[in-house]
């Protein structure tokens, strides 16, 4: 962190409106995704490629519906990955459709 950050930050700790460095990153960290909503989506595609996350989470991180989502990946060129044994996919199947 840049010392000016760093100033900025420990004097609004200092003020009392925050309880630490923490909760400041983290408040900054959320306006900074409100205000540019396409970080959402960069941060979904990162976890998703590297397997820290399901395509689901990914799209939902991404505040994404999941058929966009894949769209993006696609664009990108990025292998949509599906997972889960065939088992696992027939019960799901089974599940959604009430068979």
């Amino acid at each position: 962190m840049a010392y000016s950050t760093k100033k900025e930050v420990n004097s609004l700790v200092r003020t009392g409106l925050y309880e630490n460095e923490e909760e400041v990153i983290a408040d900054a960290v959320r306006a900074l995704l409100e205000k540019k909503p396409e970080l959402r989506r960069e941060i979904g595609i990162t976890l998703y490629k590297k397997g820290e996350v399901s395509l689901c989470k990914a799209s939902e991180i991404a505040r994404m519906n999941l058929e966009e989502f894949k769209e993006v990946l696609s664009r990108r060129g990025i292998r949509i990955v599906v997972r889960g044994t065939k088992e696992e996919s027939d019960k799901r199947l089974k599940e959604v459709f009430h068979v």
